[in-house]
């Protein structure tokens, strides 16, 4: 679970780039354990869809065909926009007190040109909406995704403004939240995910097999 735990967040935080070929050595020499655990962790990710094992090949770091792209955001969108509205409906002070929370610290990190920081309260503001939704099995359905959108994220970063218009809509949300104008946040949304999803159709890499 160390192991897989350590894989998982390299990820997404883009030590281990999409695509990427993994070596079970560097891994197991990085950690100081065996190759035993390292190659059970990847077993673990696979299921959770984050590497892809090749025969002959290898295993590599998780990328999205087209196809796959649109189907992610789509199921993204899906579990983001119903648990935004329960969390509107159900919670909103406390969403309001927590999203303000993250987005000041977004602006504190972008002003200290801390990227880590930044795209980790990112994902972050988007976990809050599944934390005060009042469902649990939401929270269950978005961890099944929650590290490959938090890759995506961190890999489109790269792409020439897309952290300014990233962040300006989560200021847009917050401020519907503040004026519990759940329609227009969820019109926000689905603009940032749409807008998402075009970018990555168009900058994911091809596996180099």
């Amino acid at each position: 679970e160390m192991a897989a735990q350590y894989i998982r967040q390299a990820i997404s935080k883009g030590q281990l780039k999409l695509g990427q070929r993994i070596s079970e050595n560097d891994l197991a020499s990085s950690l100081g354990i065996s190759k035993t655990p390292v190659r059970e962790a990847l077993a673990k990710l696979k299921m959770e869809g984050l590497v892809h094992v090749f025969p002959q090949k290898g295993t590599f770091v998780f990328t999205l065909t087209e196809k796959e792209v649109v189907d992610i955001c789509e199921l993204r969108y899906t579990l983001e926009s119903t648990a935004l509205a329960f969390a509107f409906d159900r919670n909103r002070e406390q969403f309001f007190a927590a999203a303000k929370k993250t987005v000041d610290g977004m602006r504190s990190a972008r002003k200290e040109n801390d990227e880590d920081q930044y795209l980790e309260l990112d994902s972050g503001f988007h976990i809050l909406f599944f934390k005060y939704c009042g469902n649990q099995y939401f929270d269950d359905a978005y961890r099944l995704i929650a590290a490959r959108v938090a890759a995506m994220r961190t890999h489109l970063s790269l792409v020439p403004g897309h952290t300014n218009k990233s962040f300006k809509e989560h200021i847009d949300m917050l401020q519907c939240i503040s004026d519990n104008d759940v329609a227009k946040a969820l019109k926000i949304l689905d603009e940032h995910i749409t807008r998402t999803k075009n970018s990555a159709a168009n900058h994911f890499p091809k596996y180099n097999l």
